[in-house]
């Protein structure tokens, strides 16, 4: 056989096939994906990730109807705390999940399995417990001014609310004692409005049991002037006037024994905001516009953080099967491989129906004594169904973590009823 003869007519043929073929280019940072460029750059790649791989089905979607824009930069590393890498670590075969009991046992702080092998059959519910238990936020978030702002989507702003955010961490602690009280709180919280002035003195008081139990959770009702204590199910109740759910607070606000079931879909990169801007409220505005300067506001469906900045994250995919009585059929969550963050999620109806999105995104903030905690910059809950969206913005300037002087015992029901007040 002449090898040069049946050779040739074969390397033309490829030769002629890659001409032919559309190269692909790398996108370059600064450049802003949108409804008008995003067919010219969806086989193009993003350090080395295709466009089209970057994209979730749902924000692709929102892209090519709904407005939404990202402008893409470069990933950062995410340095955490080495108190919490290296509790972390101590925990490496001596926890273990207490169905029973709702809890992880032998747990020191940090995340309870740093280490996720894909092949376990509990990797996916190992990841929601790593999140339930590990987030790096702080023994203590304080965050005295937060904005939720109602959006409808066909008209825009619809009113701005201002919140108080406080949560004291338990147990688990990195400073001081690693366990404060008896041991059976995982975290106290309060949450109250502060204006305007028709909602001013809302608030609940929730106590976390580090076990089974639903949480307490103390309303104030302004009435009547007086707090009440709320049903078990008030962890799927609506927060009342938004978007959310109770266990819509960080994409997921649940015990994880509370759901019936976790499935790992997979691992993959998306575009997520986890170097967000993080003066992402602006008290001080003179307009809408200057007072929340990431949200596009100038054309529908006003909700879309189209002036925030957009890097490839590595995350695991699960999907969260709730129990009977609560309104969503399933949670799909995006979280960080790298350390315990739910960048994005997605709510399904009972119909399996896609209902609502979530997107949170944040910034790692390094304490002056070397500690980082990982702070939400701006928030959106959005109701597709509704077409209505709750954005919030924690105020990062007056935010403070680990506050000095501030115990367990401020972050009580009679703070609660005296804040309100």
């Amino acid at each position: 056989m002449n090898y040069k003869n049946t050779l040739f007519p074969s390397v033309l043929t490829l030769a002629c096939t890659l001409a032919s073929a559309p190269l692909m280019a790398e996108v370059q940072p600064g450049t802003v994906l949108s409804v008008a460029n995003i067919d010219q750059l969806y086989d193009d790649t993003f350090e080395g990730h295709k466009i089209r791989d970057l994209l979730t089905e749902k924000v692709e979607w929102r892209i090519r109807n709904n407005g939404f824009e990202m402008k893409l930069v470069h990933s950062q590393p995410v340095t955490l705390g080495s108190d919490w890498v290296a509790r972390s670590q101590q925990n490496v075969g001596k926890v273990s999940i207490n169905e029973a009991e709702g809890r992880i046992d032998g747990w020191a702080g940090g995340a309870p399995f740093p280490n996720i092998d894909m092949n376990d059959p509990e990797a996916a519910k190992k990841v929601v417990w790593n999140w339930y238990y590990g987030n790096p936020r702080g023994d203590v978030m304080n965050v005295p001014n937060v904005a939720y702002v109602l959006i409808d989507g066909d008209s825009g702003v619809e009113r701005v609310q201002n919140w108080k955010f406080v949560r004291y961490t338990m147990k688990g602690r990195m400073t001081g004692e690693q366990v404060e009280g008896d041991g059976s709180e995982l975290s106290r919280t309060i949450f109250v409005a502060t204006g305007p002035r028709d909602i001013k003195g809302l608030g609940t008081y929730t106590v976390r049991k580090d076990n089974e139990e639903v949480e307490d959770v103390w309303a104030y009702i302004r009435a009547v002037r007086r707090t009440r204590r709320l049903s078990g199910g008030a962890w799927m109740d609506p927060i009342g006037g938004t978007d959310q759910l109770q266990d819509d607070i960080e994409v997921f606000n649940a015990n994880p024994t509370w759901y019936k079931e976790y499935r790992m879909l997979g691992k993959r990169h998306i575009l997520t905001a986890a170097h967000g801007i993080n003066s992402a409220w602006n008290p001080d505005g003179n307009s809408e516009a200057e007072s929340f300067p990431t949200l596009d506001l100038a054309k529908a469906p006003y909700w879309n953080f189209n002036q925030d900045r957009y890097e490839p994250r590595e995350v695991y995919v699960i999907e969260a099967i709730p129990p009977e009585e609560h309104p969503y059929s399933k949670k799909v969550l995006y979280i960080d491989t790298e350390y315990p963050r739910i960048h994005m999620g997605e709510a399904y109806d009972k119909k399996g129906d896609f209902w609502k999105m979530f997107q949170f995104h944040s910034y790692p903030n390094l304490a002056d004594d070397g500690s980082v905690d990982v702070r939400t910059t701006s928030g959106a809950t959005i109701d597709f169904k509704r077409n209505h969206a709750t954005v919030f913005f924690p105020d990062t300037n007056t935010w403070s973590t680990n506050t000095p002087g501030l115990a367990a015992d401020d972050v009580s029901l009679s703070v609660l009823r005296a804040t309100a007040r």
